[in-house]
């Protein structure tokens, strides 16, 4: 058997039949139950074991002749884990002899110093936080260089090596010590073949995120990909859902004037290159197709997994033009999606302030102190998804953008504090599981792609000043 992509993924009935077991161990633990009921990512590996000996190895649990190891994200401070149940961290940062806590606290110390900073010196504030930023730095890259992950050959590599490797700089805060690569070190360490790994919640959600108690989830990507990358050699990218050897075809050109062209995109294909240069995408493919363009073409951007509209310049000026009219917000988009189960209000605006989540990026959250504004209008419609019917358990809604932030009408769908009614085959936002995907997509090993698609855009055209819609149909 071949480990599954833990980015995508569909679990299997044995792989829940597991989860529950662990749910319910944890739920029976007062302590553990307490600790994990203010919200915690868990992880479970299934594993096949020696023919001998693997009965007696400690953290390796069985139901019925499942074998499996379980594991939590980050650090659970205070827990008590005398019977070894779950996986220990790679490296321990809680170890009281540890240089970690030893030097913690010298910064410790400058932050002290630094709150009452109103009785200190300009000069002695700059010189401590230049300090204290020098201090945080080397303690990163020492913890980091304690972070050494085996591979399926037998080989360990340092953390801060893996990222350079991806071309990712420094690995962001708590990498490392998250449940899935945890689990993949104990596992090697151990001579146990991995062959399902998932990631699934435990207790009450965040505010500022979509999560449920024993759903599903994804890996993280900021702090995960690379070691996971490495980690299961076998990963590789992730699949698109067109072959890239199709994007030409595809890319459907759908307007086209002597000023600007609008393209229809497919679901997988980038807007803009990415670090991976190889990588096809449709500012590429539109010089392809007008080698005469210079300079950049699109004006805007949609996400790799969305599909739809896009609009671009042929000259400089109409670059300028266009921009202008998304910078001032003078012209409508139209978005179509289907939702996970029934919406109760007809239409509505949404609006909630989103940043980014430093912890793990791409991913945003809603953020009312630090976010910036994010306004959305819905409407429930009648209709198709092109040729295929809404499900009874679906809504299909008009997403309308009035601000254009990352991830906008993902995250505004999924919160608890949104519609609470995530976008179907978001694996960003959206649960991975359950019995529902097995029910409705019983011939798929992933879940569908995100049913987002940019319909149309309204706008003046820059020089006949005619109003214009642009539709790119299903």
């Amino acid at each position: 058997m071949i480990l599954n992509n833990p980015y995508y993924y569909h679990p299997q009935l044995a792989v829940r039949q597991v989860a529950d077991d662990v749910l319910s161990t944890i739920s029976r633990h007062p302590q553990w139950d307490a600790l994990f009921r203010q919200g915690k990512m868990l992880g479970i590996l299934l594993v096949e074991t020696p023919l001998s000996g693997a009965s007696s190895l400690a953290r390796v649990h069985y139901y019925k002749n499942i074998a499996y190891l379980v594991a939590y994200s980050g650090v659970v401070n205070g827990l008590v884990d005398a019977d070894q149940y779950f996986v220990p961290p790679v490296y321990d940062l809680q170890n009281p002899d540890d240089f970690y806590l030893q030097k913690d606290r010298a910064i410790s110390d400058i932050n002290h110093e630094l709150a009452s900073s109103d009785s200190l010196a300009p000069s002695k504030v700059k010189r401590l936080k230049a300090e204290r930023r020098q201090l945080s730095i080397a303690l990163q890259r020492e913890i980091f260089s304690h972070f050494n992950f085996l591979n399926p050959s037998g080989t360990y590599r340092n953390v801060i090596d893996i990222f350079a490797d991806a071309k990712r700089g420094l690995p962001p805060g708590g990498t490392g010590e998250c449940a899935a690569p945890r689990l993949l070190q104990f596992a090697y360490e151990n001579n146990l073949k991995p062959l399902q790994i998932v990631e699934f919640w435990y207790g009450t959600s965040p505010a500022n995120l979509h999560r449920i108690h024993g759903h599903f989830y994804p890996s993280c990507i900021e702090k995960c990909s690379p070691i996971l990358r490495y980690m299961i050699p076998s990963l590789g990218e992730t699949i698109p859902t067109t072959p890239p050897s199709s994007y030409a075809e595809a890319l459907r050109v759908i307007y086209d004037d002597e000023y600007m062209v609008a393209v229809h995109k497919p679901s997988g294909l980038l807007s803009v290159p990415s670090k991976d240069l190889s990588q096809p995408n449709v500012e590429d493919l539109l010089h392809q197709i007008y080698p005469s363009v210079k300079g950049p073409m699109l004006v805007h951007r949609l996400d790799q997994a969305t599909s739809g509209l896009l609009l671009a310049a042929k000259d400089a000026q109409t670059f300028k033009l266009l921009n202008q009219m998304f910078v001032e917000k003078t012209l409508q988009k139209r978005y179509l999606a289907r939702l996970n189960g029934k919406l109760k209000s007809r239409c509505g605006i949404i609006s909630l302030p989103l940043s980014v989540n430093p912890d793990d990026r791409p991913r945003q959250v809603v953020d009312h102190q630090f976010g910036k504004e994010a306004i959305t209008y819905y409407e429930v419609i009648e209709g198709k998804w092109g040729a295929e019917p809404i499900l009874a358990d679906e809504t299909l809604v008009a997403l309308y953008p009035l601000t254009g932030r990352t991830h906008q009408l993902r995250v505004h769908c999924a919160s608890p504090v949104g519609l609470d009614h995530p976008i179907v085959g978001d694996t960003l936002y959206d649960i991975m599981d359950n019995a529902l995907n097995d029910i409705l997509y019983p011939s798929k090993s992933t879940v569908p792609r995100l049913m987002l698609h940019a319909e149309s855009i309204t706008l003046v055209h820059p020089y006949t000043k005619q109003v214009i819609t642009i539709e790119s149909r299903l």
